[in-house]
């Protein structure tokens, strides 16, 4: 089986598999290499969540599980976890739960510590999804978090950008970069 976004096909397995670099010992190491005080080791993950004839069906667990304890560690503001909060999400993998796990990871950075040197990868992480066109559910919480990390010469260069797409859309940015409204399609 297949499954397609924005017309790129995607296998089950991939879907359902874990990106390079993300399992869960992967996370680990890295977390450990950049000093994390919180710890993202917990129990292995037994719930339900990937068809039971994946090959890597146990794999994907203990990866969404050490996503969700790092989305923990934001709260906890440790700098580690920040860092690699951002990394997933600039990472743009699609797969199961990866939307979900995106805007969670939004919603827990909106509260933590960021280094000028992570919100200027965001911002160019969350400009270019952008002016690509493509936002996927979890972008209604990057516009939250983008608003908190956007200095208003970024906002104005954007601004600029955005008008070769007409004045209505430099209105619709302009209203959700400044607003709470729900993000919706810019005609």
């Amino acid at each position: 089986m297949i499954w397609t976004h924005q017309g790129k096909p995607i296998r089950l397995e991939e879907y359902h598999g874990v990106p390079k670099g993300w399992y869960a010992a992967e996370i680990i190491a890295v977390h450990a290499n950049l000093n994390g005080k919180y710890n993202i080791s917990g129990p292995e993950a037994t719930e339900p969540g990937a068809p039971s004839w994946l090959p890597e069906r146990n794999a994907w667990l203990q990866y969404r599980a050490t996503l969700y304890r790092i989305a923990d560690g934001v709260r906890e503001n440790d700098p580690a976890c920040v860092e690699l909060a951002i990394r997933y999400i600039e990472i743009r993998y699609i797969g199961s739960y990866s939307g979900f796990v995106r805007s969670l990871l939004s919603r827990r950075l909106k509260h933590a510590s960021i280094t000028p040197k992570q919100k200027e990868r965001l911002h160019h992480h969350f400009r270019t999804l952008l002016l690509s066109g493509e936002r996927t559910v979890e972008f209604n919480d990057y516009f939250k978090l983008w608003r908190k990390l956007l200095t208003e010469k970024q906002k104005n260069d954007l601004l600029k950008e955005f008008e070769g797409k007409g004045q209505q859309a430099v209105i619709w940015l302009s209203d959700h970069l400044k607003s709470n409204t729900p993000l919706e399609p810019c005609r």
